[in-house]
């Protein structure tokens, strides 16, 4: 993974500071500049911009006009693009948006007054038009041919969120009152409409998260509302931790700290952990806290009866299917050396020995002489609480595939919520008390709903917390801590992450696709109706100073690549993507949903010859321009500046030769298959061609 540095320097509201002042300066000084060229005096704006005598060769203009091109697709036409959907990238995309919006201050030189030559022969230059259009040739010192040149506007909407909704809305089957051009999405491009197609330009997972809440430390450290105020007498420590009832509040704890949960486990399908959390109903269902946790080999039997003089001890429940004649069990009230003589009948147990005291909420330990696997601990009448999460969102669509994975027809067929929790509070609940659902990547609203289930008893709501789990996107719980928290009582308790199938969401795991949950973040277009604009756009962001150099912030000093790299890698926490990451070994996670790393490269359907080296657009026309020959990269440093072509039958390291915008491009090698085949071209950003041209 590239190592990001982000060299600005940044209040808590993201504003620039210390030398940012200086910039400002400079900046006011170059819209000045920019005022005086918009009447005409170029020469007077490279002598404000650059002082006397520091100018240098305005640039030529780039490809395009009334046929852009890709990677630009430049048509010199002032646009506004916009993109909708995704929770988890909203704000990346903002900051990404604001980054190129921001490049269109060094763009081309608008039209102004009537007459003017304009970049685009489509188009004529009015007064009425003034700002609509790039003038050609007449770009100034400061222009960037490289970062939205068209000036280019975009905004990141906030229409139904969710990925599925962003989808919908793309294709129109959900309306929405503005366009959307692109949609933002943590998962893969659905059934909306068969035109879209995904740019992936990121990594990420989805981790379950816990609490660590000692809900005996809060307020009172009672629960004083039922039903929560008759777990333990309404003292309960961190489940999550490995608490168990007659367990110290404050530790140690003697149960399994929760670490791990998995959906191949116990044979996988509907056997798993995680199905049997999310998804199952009836005998199967995992809704004890116990089960994950009082694993042995002494398991602790809550809430018993036992009374002086007596060998009979009465259980809450029928007793635990592991607790047998002959094993130990200790207690405050049963003398050492005790044994159980009879399990039965009904929820009873028969000992050697009479107890010595009489108590109505004893808690025994049974020495079982084994280890339970999780899953199949014994309960402690502390209930698992599942988090409903937003069903429109990647993230929820994401460990649905995950918790359901393996069964074709199973609970969570539909959606993750099947065992989502409502109000336990009876004083509280609405009628239909239905299930409570919380914005994706949002782990405050676990804390909102425990506040608003539990008035005034600050225990219960801990109690909620503490025994609830979520999931949620990685990155933003490495990069935002309050949407990774909930505030229970004045206290912000931060959640933490659980392994998946053994493997905690890392840079590799996330990149290599063996973290369960592994996704890649996407926008996605139509390819019916893409605009130039947005092809441009998509293009910027998944090239990696590859395909073309980006230019100079001229507000920082940075490279815009190295920005984009540090908004996306730092500033977000998620592991970048461009048109040269390779694929995967495994293209499909644990969760069963393709995460691909190589979507921002361009793919195209191509005809081979076994024994060729030239293969052709299957569908007919030119290859694009932006699959350069041998040697055209801009970034030498990529498989020696050369395209890398990969696909069914082309051998390992196959490099375009020669065939740019023509209909026959030349290999490096010859093709060891005759077919029709998806090839993928590295250096190469995905958007290849537009559907509107002049917008």
């Amino acid at each position: 993974m590239t190592d990001y540095d982000n060299t600005d320097s940044y209040d808590n509201n993201d504003n620039r500071t210390k030398g940012a002042r200086k910039i400002m300066r400079i900046q006011k000084l170059r819209i000045g500049a920019a005022r005086a060229a918009a009447v005409g005096a170029a020469a007077l704006s490279a002598t404000l911009v650059l002082g006397a005598g520091a100018a240098s060769a305005a640039p030529a203009d780039p490809p395009g006009g009334a046929t852009p091109v890709a990677p630009h697709f430049y048509n010199g036409v002032v646009s506004q693009i916009r993109g909708s959907g995704s929770d988890t990238t909203i704000f990346m995309m903002q900051k990404i948006g604001d980054l190129y919006t921001g490049a269109g201050l060094y763009g081309c030189t608008l039209n102004n007054s009537t007459g003017q030559t304009l970049f685009n022969s489509n188009f004529t230059a009015t007064t009425s038009n003034e700002n609509y259009y790039c003038q050609a040739g007449a770009n100034v010192d400061t222009t960037d041919v490289n970062d939205n040149w068209d000036r280019t506007e975009v905004a990141i909407g906030v229409d139904s969120v969710g990925s599925g909704a962003g989808q919908n809305q793309l294709c129109g089957v959900s309306p929405t009152p503005l366009p959307v051009d692109f949609a933002r999405s943590s998962k893969p491009a659905g059934s909306a409409c068969s035109t879209m197609v995904q740019t992936g330009y990121a990594k990420d997972g989805v981790p379950i998260v816990a609490y660590p809440v000692n809900p005996s430390a809060v307020g009172t450290g009672v629960a004083t509302t039922a039903p929560y105020s008759s777990i333990n007498g309404g003292v309960v420590g961190p489940v999550a931790q490995g608490w168990l009832p007659g367990d110290p509040s404050a530790g140690p704890y003697t149960g399994a700290p929760l670490t791990n949960i998995s959906n191949a486990d116990n044979g996988g399908g509907a056997s798993s952990t995680a199905y049997r959390i999310w998804c199952a109903s009836g005998s199967t269902r995992i809704s004890d806290w116990g089960a994950l946790t009082n694993l042995g080999p002494n398991i602790v039997i809550p809430n018993a009866s036992v009374t002086s003089g007596s060998p009979t001890v009465t259980l809450a429940a029928a007793p635990f299917a592991s607790v047998a004649t002959g094993q130990s069990i200790t207690g405050p009230d049963i003398p050492g050396g005790t044994t159980i003589s009879a399990v039965g009948p009904g929820n009873q147990l028969s000992l050697s020995q009479n107890a010595t005291g009489t108590n109505a909420n004893e808690n025994p330990r049974v020495n079982i002489g084994t280890t339970l696997a999780e899953g199949n601990g014994a309960p402690i009448g502390v209930p698992i609480r599942v988090q409903g999460v937003n069903t429109a969102s990647g993230t929820e669509a994401t460990f649905t595939s995950y918790a359901n994975s393996g069964v074709a027809s199973g609970g969570c067929s539909s959606n993750m919520n099947t065992n989502a929790g409502n109000d336990p509070n009876p004083a509280t609940a609405p009628t239909p008390n239905a299930a409570q659902i919380a914005l994706e990547n949002n782990s405050t609203q676990v804390a909102q709903f425990a506040v608003g289930n539990w008035p005034g008893d600050a225990p219960a709501q801990a109690i909620q917390v503490a025994t609830t789990l979520y999931m949620m996107s990685n990155g933003v719980y490495n990069t935002s801590p309050f949407s990774g928290g909930a505030p229970i009582n004045g206290v912000t308790y931060s959640a933490f992450k659980v392994n998946e199938n053994g493997k905690s969401p890392t840079t590799p795991t996330l990149l290599a696709n063996t973290y369960a949950t592994a996704r890649t973040l996407f926008n996605i277009y139509r390819s019916d109706t893409v605009r130039a604009s947005t092809g441009g756009f998509l293009n910027w962001i998944c090239d990696g100073n590859t395909n073309f150099n980006k230019g100079q912030d001229n507000s920082t000093g940075a490279n815009f690549d190295t920005e984009l790299g540090t908004v996306i890698g730092s500033v977000f926490g998620f592991p970048r993507l461009t048109d040269v990451t390779a694929a995967p070994a495994i293209g499909t996670p644990a969760d069963g949903q393709a995460a691909p790393n190589d979507t921002c490269a361009a793919h195209l359907t191509v005809s081979t010859t076994s024994g060729s080296n030239q293969i052709t657009i299957t569908a007919g026309g030119n290859f694009p321009a932006s699959i350069v020959n041998a040697g055209g990269l801009a970034n030498s440093g990529y498989n020696g500046g050369s395209v890398l072509v990969t696909g069914t039958g082309i051998p390992a390291g196959t490099t375009v030769v020669s065939g740019s915008g023509t209909t026959t491009l030349t290999l490096s090698a010859n093709a060891t298959a005759t077919g029709s085949v998806s090839a993928t071209f590295g250096g190469v950003p995905s958007v290849t061609s537009v559907a509107n041209t002049q917008s």
